[in-house]
Parts: C-alpha cells; sequence; structure tokens
C-alpha cells in the first residue's frame, strides 16, 4: 500500500523542528508563531546559498542553525540557554543523562534540544541524523517531544541505549547522542 508523503519525510527540518518544540514547551509558542520562526529562518538560509545547500543535503551538524534560531528567538521574547558541553568534551552517558535530570527537574518550563545519530548495527554507519526535544524524563527513560511521525520513530531512549562516542558504539547501544549539540532552553525567571 502506497502511503503519502507527508510535513517531515522528505524534508531535512528536524533542527528547525526541535528549536520550534522546545518554544512550545518552555513558551507555549502557538502554530502561527511557530510558522512564522519557520519562514523566518527559512528566508535567513535563503539569503544565505552556501548554508542553505548545506542544511538541504545535510552537510552540516545543524549546531549553527539551531544556535542562530534560539539567538533570533532571544531577540523575540525572554529565553536562557545554555550549552553544557563543548565540541572536544565527550562526557560519559551517565554524566550526559545527569545533565539532563537536573535541568529538567528544576522547572516544567524547561527543555532540552538534542541530536542523536542512529546505528542498525555496531559496525555500520549511522543511518539516521535527528534533532529532538527531551520534554521530561524518569528513571531510565528520556522521553522525547519529537517532530516524526514515522512508526519506527524513536519517541523515547532509554538509560542504557545510548553512547557519548562513537568509538563506543555496539549491538546494545546503538545510538549516540551528541553531547556538544545540548541545548538548555528555559524561561528566565
Amino acid at each position: 500500500m502506497i502511503k503519502p508523503f507527508y510535513q517531515g519525510k522528505v524534508d531535512t527540518f528536524c533542527a528547525i523542528y526541535a528549536v520550534l518544540n522546545a518554544l512550545r514547551l518552555t513558551h507555549g509558542i502557538r502554530t502561527l508563531k511557530a510558522r512564522d520562526i519557520l519562514n523566518d529562518t527559512l528566508m535567513a538560509l535563503a539569503a544565505n546559498p552556501e548554508a542553505l545547500r548545506a542544511v538541504l543535503n545535510q552537510d552540516t551538524n545543524y549546531i549553527r542553525l539551531v544556535d542562530g534560531m534560539l539567538r533570533a528567538q532571544q531577540r523575540a521574547f525572554p529565553l536562557g540557554v545554555e550549552a553544557p558541553f563543548t565540541e572536544r568534551e565527550r562526557p560519559s552517558p551517565d554524566a550526559l543523562w545527569e545533565v539532563c535530570r537536573q535541568w529538567l527537574a528544576a522547572d516544567r518550563k524547561r527543555a532540552v534540544i538534542l541530536r542523536f545519530l542512529r546505528h542498525l548495527t555496531a559496525d555500520g554507519p549511522a543511518v539516521n541524523r535527528h534533532w529532538t526535544v527531551i520534554d521530561r524524563m524518569d528513571e531510565n527513560v528520556l522521553h522525547l517531544f519529537d517532530c516524526s511521525h514515522e512508526a519506527e520513530a524513536i519517541l523515547n531512549i532509554r538509560r542504557d541505549a545510548f553512547v557519548t562516542d562513537a568509538a563506543q558504539v555496539s549491538k546494545e547501544r546503538l545510538l549516540i547522542i551528541q553531547p556538544e549539540s545540548i541545548r538548555l532552553l528555559r524561561l528566565p525567571f
């Protein structure tokens, strides 16, 4: 049975949607505001053909795009953003987990944006590079507030199912959460 294409199936805008979904959690933005932010972001990308091409061809890690969107939204309304890890840091999965746990435990109007890479086998390449949002977590699971509607989409990440370093991928841990991609969002007061 042939299925129709749907929003997000053929585009490469999951990083944009992650920011929009995080702002929905922190600021309760509605559809029209999200559309305005999406349109403004696409217009800004269109003004820089090289950046637009990198986004469309997935020749970027999207961190600059996410940070640029967050800076633009900080000018529009109160928004606190923190980046707990640098590109050079490789915290353990437990250390990353603890950062997320402490952040989300502090207030309901918080969110965590991150990028993960999904492998099908430990020795194969990543088949999916995806930006998403953590809206809550419990003792063993990160719950994702995600833009994907695919049946095989990852909507939860178990504590024992991810690594933070590509060299540590194994058949038990086929997801890599990229620590440098994590952005912690909150209302500033």
